[in-house]
């Protein structure tokens, strides 16, 4: 399993050393920065699964990094750590993207919390992805079979009111199969509208 990488920004060093041991012992990669800058310069090259960031850096501020970075389009989670907590801080930090958010002095279990939820969003968004990946796959494979329905619908004697040729026994079973795949939830009342739409258009 590849594991996970995760940025820090503080200009305190022992405050990095105390973050990093965590994160080390949670079975995660670090990369220690002083300043927002400096992470700045190596978001463009340098991939990473987690942001951890004081809200008070010299320079850049936590808060104006999280904005860099979502105005990037980088949907990395960004945790915001200051020792200048306020619940309306803590309100902008949320409203402005914040992952998560924790006071100084922090505990080793709030920072393991935040892996945790973490590693859960990261499932999530996978089980999303397969999932999606699972609809479009059903899918490709009805308009196939609705495809190959319309196909296979024989000539036969003119029937009125439909096109001459077709067999009206043969359209009813195609229309039916579709009423199947919505009764089963594979398609949509929508979807059932369409598909029968293009039937008897192709007909009538």
């Amino acid at each position: 399993m590849t594991r996970l990488r995760a940025a820090i920004i503080d200009d305190e060093d022992e405050v990095l050393d105390l973050i990093e041991q965590i994160l080390k012992e949670e079975g995660l990669d670090t990369k220690r920065f002083n300043t927002a800058e400096d992470l700045q310069a190596v978001l463009g090259k340098s991939s990473f699964d987690i942001i951890i960031s004081d809200l008070i850096l010299p320079g850049i501020s936590g808060l104006d990094l999280l904005d860099d970075v979502n105005s990037r389009g980088i949907d990395t989670p960004f945790v915001l750590i200051t020792g200048y907590a306020s619940l309306d801080s803590a309100i902008e930090a949320v409203n402005r993207g914040a992952f998560y958010y924790i006071k100084k002095p922090f505990n080793i279990e709030e920072i393991r919390f935040v892996i945790s939820r973490l590693r859960q969003r990261r499932e999530v968004m996978h089980e999303m992805e397969r999932l999606e990946n699972q609809v479009r796959t059903l899918q490709a494979r009805l308009e196939t079979e609705v495809k190959e329905a319309l196909e296979n619908i024989p000539l036969s004697a003119p029937a009125m009111p439909f096109q001459a040729g077709y067999d009206v026994n043969k359209v009813f079973s195609a229309i039916e199969y579709l009423g199947r795949l919505r009764t089963d939830g594979l398609i949509s009342d929508k979807e059932f509208g369409e598909y029968k739409g293009k039937i008897l258009k192709r007909i009538m």
